[in-house]
């Protein structure tokens, strides 16, 4: 297959879109965002990259610390509309209900399934971005998507969580089914290494 060039876009999808929250001029605010990433898990770090215009970074500098809410399909008109008004114009927090994390007084988002408390724990500035490396702090997640027992609790595969997906093509997706068990679907490939 030949591939041709398409430019400096950064074309990994798909892309989870999630809600920020951070407290802005003491009241919770939230920002829809695509640009959050994994970076670790021992010890669990997140990062997200966030303009330096948003009125959520000045609560994320003021406070050191902020949520990343996973909202699900059924929010997604609520989540568009997050990402395309400013917190300086509407009050998002009277839009979405909201608690303080215990951790980190972080608004965590109480229609989303999960929610992460994060602390900064650097900043990274790129022209008009501001990348925030963060800890995570506490995750929690809706008692319905949890079995088990304490201590070996577990969490919803996704497609009954229902994230919403982006792929730099203006569309919003959903989550199809698994496909593989990490850690166990390679090994019918230890052959291979053998050969």
């Amino acid at each position: 297959m030949a591939k041709r060039p398409i430019g400096c876009r950064p074309y990994l999808a798909p892309i989870p879109i999630v809600l920020v929250g951070a407290v802005v001029d003491g009241r919770p605010n939230f920002a829809t965002v695509g640009d959050c990433a994994v970076l670790g898990l021992r010890p669990a770090l997140l990062a997200i990259s966030l303009a330096v215009s948003h009125h959520t970074t000045r609560g994320v500098l003021a406070e050191g610390a902020f949520s990343v809410n996973i909202p699900t399909e059924s929010m997604v008109a609520l989540v568009d509309h997050f990402g395309t008004a400013s917190g300086r114009d509407i009050d998002k927090g009277a839009l979405l209900a909201s608690t303080p994390g215990p951790e980190t007084e972080a608004p965590l988002a109480e229609a989303c399934p999960i929610s992460i408390e994060c602390r900064v724990h650097s900043l990274v500035e790129i022209e008009h971005r501001r990348i925030f490396i963060s800890h995570v702090v506490q995750t929690h997640v809706d008692a319905a998507f949890l079995s088990g027992s304490p201590g070996h609790l577990t969490v919803a595969p996704l497609n009954e969580i229902r994230p919403i997906l982006y792929a730099l093509d203006g569309q919003y997706y959903g989550v199809g089914g698994r496909i593989g068990t990490s850690y166990e679907i390679g090994r019918s490939l230890d052959r291979l290494r053998t050969a």
